[in-house]
Parts: structure tokens; sequence; C-alpha cells
């Protein structure tokens, strides 16, 4: 199997990324003391009130988090949008920057890493007048708009804006649970060499379409899938061998 032992190397020379989470509320909402709308809420949020995250993912919805008075509870998350600040440039990857998200601009969301979301049948939003289809068949919405803010904040030019040569990308797949916010997507080429192997979004979707086969399957947990693929997408993909499958 082919590795970047060179880009691993150089890794092991650097320091580590601290990743901080915050959030700011967007939309009034209530915090609530744990998450649902059963108990009486313990405060209401205006737009601009800033919580830390105590967990990085969400709860059947809800962010659990802190007020800036101290107290804790839960928000809904859709009235929140969460923010990552990184400490530090450096990052443990086996491959060069080019190959990864830039992470202050794209961290990777998941909207759930719940087996049971992930592998049940759904009869809701089906695409293409469907009575039943999968969760993501059901959860693909990526506006328009969307995908132009995508390639504006990854400086793509106009002439590459196109399924030949490059996609906005799901860095966390939509079928293992992935978001479709902002924070979740990212323009990724079809042609991104490192080290005479591409790395291009083709290849990615191999690993793509490996996970949600693996979870489908009951072989492999979402939270591990998710924490595997947004430390190290191209380590993932190397691991599992995929680089030697044509």
């Amino acid at each position: 199997m082919k590795r970047l032992l060179g880009f691993l190397f150089v890794s092991l020379l650097f320091g580590s990324v601290a990743v901080g989470q915050t959030a700011v509320v967007t939309h009034d909402v209530n915090l609530r003391p744990d998450p649902s709308t059963n108990g009486v809420p313990l405060a209401k949020l205006a737009p601009g009130a800033k919580l830390e995250l105590l967990e990085s993912q969400p709860t059947k919805g809800f962010l659990h988090v802190k007020a800036e008075d101290g107290t804790e509870g839960w928000v809904w998350r859709n009235n929140v949008k969460t923010q990552t600040t990184v400490a530090a440039a450096t990052v443990h990857h086996v491959g060069p920057a080019s190959l990864y998200p830039d992470p202050n601009k794209t961290t990777g969301l998941a909207d759930t890493l719940s087996s049971d979301d992930l592998t049940r049948t759904y009869t809701e939003h089906c695409p293409s007048h469907k009575t039943t289809c999968t969760y993501s068949q059901a959860h693909r919405n990526v506006p328009s708009a969307e995908h132009k803010h995508v390639y504006d904040e990854y400086n793509v030019p106009p002439s590459k804006r196109n399924k030949i040569d490059g996609e906005v990308d799901h860095f966390y797949p939509l079928c293992a649970g992935g978001s479709n916010k902002i924070e979740n997507l990212w323009y990724q080429p079809a042609i991104n060499m490192s080290n005479g192997e591409n790395f291009g979004f083709h290849e990615k979707d191999k690993l793509e379409t490996y996970i949600c086969v693996q979870i489908t399957n009951g072989k492999l947990d979402p939270k591990e899938a998710f924490d595997r693929m947004t430390q190290d997408w191209v380590k993932f993909y190397q691991d599992e061998g995929l680089d030697d499958v044509n």
C-alpha cells in the first residue's frame, strides 16, 4: 500500500491544534434544562448572545452549552451558529494542507451520529416522488446560494465551477449524518496530486461510500467515522486500503 511517509515524518515534528468551539445566538432561543421542549426554560437568549459549547455534537437537535452568566443548558441548534477558533496552524496530517479543507472555514459538522437514524427507511422529503428513500436522499438540501458561498470563500475561478473540475463537497458525508450547513461544505478539486497520487473528490467519494456501507452493515460506529474523517480523511482513506482499489 502506498503511503505518504515523507509527509507523515514532517507532521510528527509539529505541535497539535487546539480547537475551541463557541456559538452565537442567531434567533431568539430558549435555554433549556435538558435536550427537549418538556421542561420550563432556564432563560431566553437574544440574538448576539455568546455561548460556550460543552459538547461538539447535538443531542436530539439540541446543543449542550454554557451561557455568559455561567448557566448550563441546551439550545435548539438551528437558532445558533457554531464557530471554531483554531489556536495553531499545524495539524497532524499525513498529507499537505492542500488535500484538506481550510480549518478556519470548514471544520466538519454532523446533524446525527445515530446508527438508527442512518439506517432506517424514510418516507418524507424523498426525491423524484419516491415513496421511500435513504437518509441522505431525504436530507440532501444545499441551496445554490451555499454553493456560491463555498466557491467564493475557496476562491474558485468561474471557469472551474463545474462538476468536471471539482465539486462543493460535504466534508463529513451526508450518508453518514453530515450536515448541509456551511461548516461542513468545502470545495474539492477532481485533480489534487500529492507524492504521485491523486486525492481529488472521486477518491474521497470512495471513502464516503465505504464509510456508509460499513455503518449500514453495523461494522462502523458513526462517531468513530466522524472523528477519523474530520481528523485526517487521507489517512482514513489509506488505512482502509482504498488507495489500492481502482
